[in-house]
């Protein structure tokens, strides 16, 4: 097993403790029980860990000597990114979107070209060997729900699925085979 940080294990034992108690909180007491703290300078150790973890966002101090998890911030899909991207400069190209919502190219066009389709934005077409401008000329306030892309990807989940099921049973196929070279070698 690789050796874990004395920080992390303190992290551990808060979240672990809060995630038990019916108040989401864990106090100083418990996580010093689940780290099975024995001296008093482990203790002060884990005092000062538990500020170092306050101080970097990890954990919240309730009160004096309770602490609990911090809520993290979760980020939003690319999809969510492109699509507040595209309602707050109303103009965009692919680059605008590789750039501030952290998409691909391929991606970032296909999604627009997805929108074309659906008339929440049009193509503006600059000149030639220019890139394209898509503007939106439909601001639904909700991203708009895209039913093509969802069917490709449960089609490409099936046939995953169905290459996947296709190994399996190729290999129960060779292990049979070895279970049957192996008998008749006893033999």
């Amino acid at each position: 097993m690789a050796h874990e940080s004395f920080s992390k294990r303190v992290l551990v034992a808060v979240t672990d403790r809060a995630a038990s108690a019916p108040d989401h909180q864990a106090t100083v007491s418990d996580i010093s029980d689940a780290l099975m703290i024995q001296t008093t300078a482990e203790h002060k150790r884990m005092l000062n860990t538990l500020s170092d973890l306050k101080n970097a966002g990890r954990i919240v101090r309730v009160s004096q000597g309770v602490y609990a998890p911090a809520k993290r911030e979760v980020k939003p899909e690319i999809r969510e990114r492109m699509w507040r991207v595209l309602r707050m400069r109303r103009r965009v190209m692919v680059d605008d979107l590789v750039e501030m919502a952290e998409a691909s190219a391929e991606y970032a066009s296909d999604w627009l070209r997805t929108l074309e389709i659906q008339k929440v934005v049009r193509k503006i077409n600059p000149g030639v060997g220019k890139p394209g401008v898509w503007q939106l000329i439909n601001d639904t306030v909700e991203m708009p729900v895209d039913m093509n892309s969802a069917a490709k990807y449960r089609a490409l989940r099936k046939k995953k699925k169905q290459q996947a099921l296709a190994d399996l049973a190729a290999a129960q196929k060779l292990i049979g085979k070895a279970h049957q070279a192996i008998t008749e070698m006893e033999d």
